[in-house]
């Protein structure tokens, strides 16, 4: 249960906080427009993924709409285009959990999360131009009283999470250093926000575009998250990317083919004395959009990838897809949407020695696929999802989402997100794993200010609850509050 002092500092969080920051803006504010997402985003989202324009100009002619304006795109040499914006985030979730994973424990733990980064810009974006991206972060739980306690991406005091540097060229640069590294629809590669350290790598990284075509090149190291000490990169793991696809906002190659599609290859390395890992994917993403500007929204999506490569003697050879249909209703208030979609992912075949089937997800970003309780991997699991979006007043956005999990070989049990097994097949034949419902939502309270909410139930199916372990109905909730500027 949450002592009465962590539920007094959530409602000052939740309620106290944003009337504080709505009565610190400038009247002006009501004009300016911010994206919010359906998570907690870090200053570094709306910085860190593409090169940005410094429009400086005399310190007199600048306007300021909000308070923290007057520390956003500093010119530092008069008419000269060189620019510094100073960035920062602080966040509070509570979670609370009855059957914890559909097993015996409950538990209920806060976490809090400081961000503050430094953003130099020398050059113009249509120009040549350099940048330098640093970021620092205290990452802290409190109560946590789960497996592990407060586990490395649930708290990191002091550390560095960015500090790259950007040499480029209009929408094409070089970025070398400790970066985050999301790619695609981040069903492989992703920055879970989520987590309260998020995930980083350091390397370099390539991304040119030309005409219609982005082409993209990776190589790093995952960052290793040591909590009372530096963090470094891991130096027995490492990937490669590469990716060809369309540039942004680029028109269709010809009428009737896909608007976004992108073919990649990935390999991870990781080394080990007993079975070191050499794992090779390839696949590709196409998604197609049709009447964006009309009342009826569509979009059509699929994305798959083949696994090979080895492990020790034993080669690769999973695989997995996905297909997502979704319809928005943009001109009804709200703009409501409704997708449909299936997932399938292979399994291990237990009678094959020298070959291992089960597909594994590389570096995935938590709750965005597979269900925001994060119980059921994605591994030898049959997936069907619906989700719907609603906005009902212009600051709030809702999500709701359902889900079946099924297991696709009665061979093979049940996976977590983290590529190890859940619960053993144990010779039960019952494909049926688990449902999940979740409701979420985000409540842009002001311009600098917004709050989470939400949480889960997660139904055990069969197999689940005639398996050795048993299982219970999970219950998780959550609510937060993130102060940006």
């Amino acid at each position: 249960m949450l002592t009465a002092t962590r539920w007094a500092c959530t409602l000052l969080l939740v309620v106290a906080v944003p009337a504080l920051a709505q009565s610190s803006q400038a009247p002006a504010a009501a004009s300016r427009t911010t994206a919010t997402t359906t998570t907690v985003s870090s200053t570094t989202s709306a910085v860190s993924t593409a090169p940005v324009s410094s429009e400086a100009a005399a310190p007199k002619a600048r306007l300021l709409e909000q308070w923290d304006d007057v520390i956003k795109d500093i010119p530092l040499a008069g008419e000269r285009p060189i620019t510094l914006t100073i960035s920062g985030q602080a966040r509070w979730r509570e979670e609370f959990f009855r059957a914890f994973n559909t097993g015996e424990l409950d538990d209920d733990h806060g976490q809090s999360r400081l961000l503050i980064s430094a953003d130099l810009v020398v050059g113009e974006r249509k120009g040549r131009y350099a940048r330098l991206f640093a970021e620092g972060r205290d990452a802290q739980s409190y109560g946590r009283t789960l497996p592990g306690g407060a586990r490395p991406n649930d708290a990191d005091r002091s550390d560095v999470q960015n500090l790259w540097i950007d040499l480029g060229s209009n929408k094409s640069y070089v970025r070398v250093g400790r970066q985050e590294i999301a790619l695609g629809a981040q069903r492989l590669f992703g920055v879970p926000d989520w987590s309260n350290t998020r995930r980083g790598s350091q390397g370099v990284r390539l991304y040119t575009e030309r005409g219609r075509f982005a082409l993209e090149g990776i190589q790093a190291r995952p960052m290793v998250v040591r909590q009372y000490a530096r963090n470094h990169a891991d130096t027995t793991q490492q990937f490669r990317t590469l990716s060809l696809g369309n540039a942004t906002g680029a028109a269709p190659l010809w009428r009737g083919l896909p608007a976004t599609w992108q073919a990649y290859w990935y390999e991870q390395q990781i080394e080990s004395a007993s079975a070191p890992v050499r794992r090779l994917t390839t696949g590709g993403r196409l998604m197609w959009d049709w009447g964006k500007k009309s009342a009826l929204a569509r979009s059509l999506e699929f994305e798959g990838a083949k696994q090979g490569g080895a492990i020790g003697a034993r080669r690769l050879d999973g695989w997995f897809w996905v297909g997502e249909a979704t319809v928005r209703w943009t001109r009804l208030r709200g703009a409501p949407s409704l997708a449909l979609g299936i997932e399938e992912a292979s399994g291990e075949n237990r009678s094959t020695g020298d070959r291992q089937e089960a597909f594994a997800v590389l570096y995935p970003a938590a709750h965005a696929h597979g269900g925001y309780a994060d119980v059921i991997g994605r591994t030898n699991v049959r997936e069907l999802h619906l989700f719907s979006t609603w906005s009902p007043v212009r600051s709030v956005n809702l999500r709701f989402a359902a889900y079946r999990f099924d297991r696709l070989r009665l061979d093979d049990g049940v996976w977590t997100k983290q590529n190890s097994v859940f619960r053993a097949a144990s010779g039960n034949t019952a494909r049926h794993a688990a449902d999940e419902l979740d409701l979420t939502g985000v409540w842009k309270a002001t311009a600098h200010t917004q709050v989470i909410f939400g949480g889960a139930l997660v139904l055990p199916g069969a197999f689940l609850r005639n398996t050795p372990g048993g299982a219970r109905t999970e219950r998780w909730g959550f609510v937060g509050t993130a102060f940006t500027f």
